[in-house]
C-alpha cells in the first residue's frame, strides 16, 4: 500500500510538471501591450501597427488586453525616462507589468532595414512568473499595408493560435518563428551594433551634452553644454588677459635691460613686477578652469552613459552594464557573460 501511495505521489508530480510545463496561454489573464519602439520607423506609423497589434489580441479573446488609455496613464502619475517605454529587459518589462496590475506583459519594436525591409520583434512576459515566456520576430518587404498584416499573424502567434490562410496566402513575406529558429545569413563585412549607451557617452566625450539631448535628456544636456562653454569663454579671456600681461612684461624687461638711465630705471621695476605678478595670477586662472572643466566634462560623460536607454543587446544580460539602483541608492557595475 506504500509502493502505492509513492507511485500515485511520482505520477502527480510528474503530471504537475508536464502540465506546468504546457499550461494553456488560454487563460484570460490581464495583458498589457507596450508601444513598440520604433527604429528609424516613424513615432505615428509605430503608434498604428502598436494599436493594430492590440486590437488583435484582443479580438482573439484569449487575453483581457488593456486599453490603451489605461496603458498610457502610468506616463502621468509615475513618470519615467522615455526608453522605459521601450521596456526590453525583463526587470523592466516585470516591473511596468506590476505598476498596470497586470499578468502578462507584451513589449516588441520595429526595425527598418534597407529602403523596404522590417523585422518585427516582440516579447511575451509573465508578471506572476518574473519570466519571458516567449519571444517572436518577423520580417516584411513593403507598404504600411503588408506590415499591419504582418501583425496580425504575430497577434495570433502570442495568442498561441494558429494564423488562418487568409493571412497567410498572397502576403508576399516571410514569418520567423521564435528566435531561436531565426537563421542568419552570413554576413563577411558586418560591423557590431552601437550600444545606445556607448553612443551616447561619445557624443558626450566630443561635444559635452549631446549625448543627454540625443537621449531627450535636454536640461542635463544643455547644463552640461552652457558650463562648458562658460568655461571655455572665461579660459579665452584668461589666456587674452595672460597674453597681454606677458607681452608686457617682455616689452618692459627688454627696456629695463637696454636703459641706463637711473630715473628710467625707477620707473620700469614697478612695471617688471607687476606684470610678471599678473602673468602669476593668469596662468594660474587657467589651470584652475582646466581642472574644472576637465572634472565637469568627467561628470558629463559618465552621466550620459548612465541616462542612455539599453538595448536590448545591452540592457545587462550581455557584456557589461553600469546602472544606478534606487532600491539600495547606489551605481552598480554588473559583467554578464
Amino acid at each position: 500500500m506504500v509502493r502505492g501511495i509513492i507511485i500515485i505521489h511520482l505520477v502527480s508530480l510528474c503530471l504537475g510538471a508536464e502540465i506546468a510545463q504546457s499550461v494553456s496561454i488560454k487563460t484570460g489573464d490581464k495583458l498589457a501591450v507596450l508601444e513598440f519602439e520604433g527604429w528609424a520607423v516613424s513615432e505615428p506609423l509605430t503608434e498604428l501597427l502598436t494599436e493594430e497589434f492590440r486590437q488583435t489580441v484582443g479580438d482573439l479573446k484569449i487575453f483581457q488586453v488593456q486599453d490603451r488609455g489605461i496603458t498610457n496613464q502610468i506616463k502621468i502619475f509615475k513618470p519615467r525616462k522615455k526608453d522605459y517605454w521601450s521596456c526590453w529587459s525583463k526587470e523592466c518589462a516585470i516591473d511596468l507589468g506590476r505598476k498596470l496590475g497586470v499578468n502578462y506583459v507584451i513589449a516588441g519594436n520595429i526595425q527598418k532595414k534597407g529602403d523596404d525591409t522590417f523585422i518585427i520583434n516582440g516579447r511575451l512576459f509573465s508578471v506572476d512568473m518574473e519570466t519571458m515566456l516567449d519571444e517572436f520576430a518577423m520580417g516584411t518587404s513593403g507598404i504600411t499595408d503588408s506590415l499591419l498584416l504582418e501583425m496580425k499573424k504575430m497577434a495570433y502567434n502570442v495568442s498561441g493560435l494558429p494564423i488562418p490562410d487568409t493571412l497567410s496566402v498572397g502576403s508576399g513575406m516571410s514569418q520567423v518563428a521564435t528566435t531561436d529558429d531565426i537563421k542568419r545569413k552570413r554576413q563577411w563585412i558586418q560591423l557590431p551594433p552601437i550600444p545606445s549607451k556607448i553612443k551616447a557617452l561619445m557624443m558626450s566625450t566630443a561635444i559635452p551634452g549631446s549625448g543627454q539631448i540625443w537621449v531627450e535628456r535636454k536640461y542635463p544636456g544643455y547644463g552640461f553644454m552652457g558650463t562648458e562653454a562658460t568655461l571655455g569663454m572665461a579660459a579665452f579671456i584668461a589666456y587674452y588677459q595672460y597674453d597681454k600681461a606677458w607681452g608686457g612684461f617682455q616689452d618692459t624687461y627688454k627696456s629695463y635691460q637696454n636703459d641706463t638711465d637711473p630715473h628710467n630705471l625707477l620707473e620700469l621695476r614697478p612695471q617688471i613686477i607687476q606684470y610678471a605678478a599678473d602673468t602669476r595670477k593668469f596662468n594660474a586662472f587657467m589651470k584652475n578652469i582646466r581642472s574644472v572643466g576637465l572634472s565637469i566634462w568627467a561628470v558629463n560623460m559618465v552621466h550620459a552613459y548612465l541616462v542612455a536607454p539599453s538595448d536590448d543587446f545591452f540592457d545587462g544580460e550581455y557584456f557589461f552594464d553600469l546602472e544606478y539602483k534606487p532600491d539600495v541608492n547606489q551605481v552598480q557595475f554588473n559583467i554578464n557573460f
